[in-house]
């Protein structure tokens, strides 16, 4: 039988990404790999790109990508795939309460 495995979110180690930003990692095997992000309010993510395609959701708050529809703002439930190659930059608009975003890639 399979096991299930969890994590505890007090057992959760944040990393600072940027001034505002921060990621914990929740899985990562190969080919995969899966990251919670916050980004407070009026702060961005760096701008990057993938290989590989990269996947967003968002947990809650207001996410925005300026690439995106010009930057158009995405609430709690939204989700975002960017094909291989797109570059993008995670953002949250100043006046929100800032984003948590889950991202999910093959971790390459």
């Amino acid at each position: 039988m399979a096991t299930v495995t969890y994590q505890e979110e007090q057992a959760q180690i944040w990393e600072t990404v940027s001034e505002g930003v921060t990621r914990t990692l929740l899985r990562a095997e190969p080919g995969e790999k899966r990251v919670l992000i916050k980004i407070e309010a009026g702060r961005t993510y760096p701008q990057h790109s993938h290989n590989a395609p990269d996947e967003v959701f968002v947990v809650a708050g207001t996410y925005c990508d300026p690439g995106v529809e010009n930057g158009r703002a995405f609430a709690a439930g939204a989700y975002l795939y960017y094909p291989p190659g797109t570059e993008h930059r995670a953002s949250s608009p100043a006046d929100s309460a800032g984003c948590t975003i889950l991202v999910w890639n093959s971790g390459k």
